[in-house]
């Protein structure tokens, strides 16, 4: 992921399943969640179609997108 103004942010290929952001490929800092909205800790968030999306992870107000391209 690339940080840029606040946001981190990368293109990828996703698969049907579920995910979560995690810290430094470590699971001590982990956010989830759902409907756009990250928590520490939270619940996985499901990917319902396979494809390439941006991602994208706002920590500060705690606010994801996953957007299908």
């Amino acid at each position: 992921m690339t940080y840029a103004h606040g946001v981190w942010s990368v293109v990828a290929d996703l698969k049907v399943g579920e995910m979560k952001f995690r810290q430094d490929h470590k699971w001590d800092v982990n956010y989830g969640g759902s409907g756009g909205t990250a928590s520490l800790n939270g619940g996985n968030i499901k990917v319902t179609s396979a494809g390439s999306y941006t991602v994208t992870l706002d920590v500060n107000n705690l606010k994801y997108t996953l957007v299908k391209n």
